[in-house]
């Protein structure tokens, strides 16, 4: 068979994974004779991949799968990593808008369909703010939003960058709101019909991680050399020593929060129906070491 697997520029693991012999080692015995990681732009386009058959397997935040389960897209959620503390809601510092309940009304920046989505639907329920009170500004680069935050061209910005910046000032932080963490997910018939297979690339995926974890300065080196997703080598460095890396089981409590995100995007007409997110859990889950924190 041929293994396909999504690559985009936001999901770190994979893109380490796909530059190191770790994968081939990995499934060396196995049914799978050719590998492609099929490389695309924008996240949460991986659930329309899966849809369409061009993928096995993939990985984004929270939102892309919930999306996907209630647009009929049968997958399965296979693996997770630990929460990631970054980013958050914020103003810039010489706002009015002094809390989350100031939003209503106001114009805030965010790449609408990713996990920044949950962000701010979360964000919004605790100031008991609806999604149609605010006006979302859907920008997919942070050096946009951040230029749009400054010139007044958007009021406040839901992100995952890291901010250390006295000019700009956090509402909330995205560890005070969601645990967010990096969400592996399967085609449905690609995980029941290849159980090994997918058993050998999460395990693959997981020391890929652990490499990472020892290996900083050499994992900014792969990113770095990655011409069509970018990078700057320096840059990469300190995010990779700063974040946690290494797999995890899919977790009660992750389900807990995703089927919080469910119902609160139905609340806020986000999306198609109702549903329960344990119907995408794997049966029996992937069993998986804690990871490297």
């Amino acid at each position: 068979m041929k293994l396909r697997l999504g690559l985009h520029p936001n999901n770190l693991s994979l893109r380490i994974l796909s530059r190191t012999p770790i994968l081939e080692r990995h499934l060396a015995g196995s049914e799978v004779e050719s590998v492609e990681f099929v490389r695309f732009q924008v996240g949460p386009r991986t659930v329309d991949y899966i849809a369409a058959g061009t993928i096995d397997l993939g990985g984004t935040g929270a939102t892309p799968p919930i999306t996907g389960q209630a647009d009929g897209i049968p997958l399965v959620y296979v693996a997770t990593s630990a929460g990631r503390p970054v980013g958050g809601i914020v103003v810039a510092q010489t706002s009015p808008i002094r809390d989350l309940a100031d939003l209503r009304g106001k114009r805030v920046g965010l790449a609408v369909g990713s996990w920044l989505q949950q962000l701010l639907i979360f964000g919004l329920a605790l100031a008991d703010v609806g999604w149609r009170d605010i006006v979302p500004v859907d920008i997919r680069s942070d050096a946009a939003a951040d230029t749009a935050l400054r010139n007044g061209e958007i009021d406040a910005w839901a992100t995952g960058a890291v901010i250390d910046d006295p000019s700009i000032r956090f509402l909330a932080r995205t560890e005070e709101l969601i645990s967010n963490p990096s969400v592996f997910f399967a085609a449905r018939r690609f995980a029941d019909e290849h159980r090994d297979v997918l058993e050998r690339v999460v395990a693959a995926l997981d020391e890929a991680d652990e490499w990472t974890a020892a290996h900083p300065a050499e994992a900014a080196e792969l990113l770095a050399a990655d011409v069509e997703f970018g990078g700057d080598r320096v840059a990469w460095e300190p995010f990779i020593r700063a974040r946690p890396w290494g797999l995890q089981t899919v977790s009660d409590g992750f389900l807990a929060e995703q089927q919080r995100t469910a119902d609160l995007f139905l609340k806020n007409g986000l999306l198609a129906r109702q549903i329960d997110v344990r119907d995408a859990r794997l049966n029996p889950p992937l069993q998986i070491g804690i990871g490297v924190v």
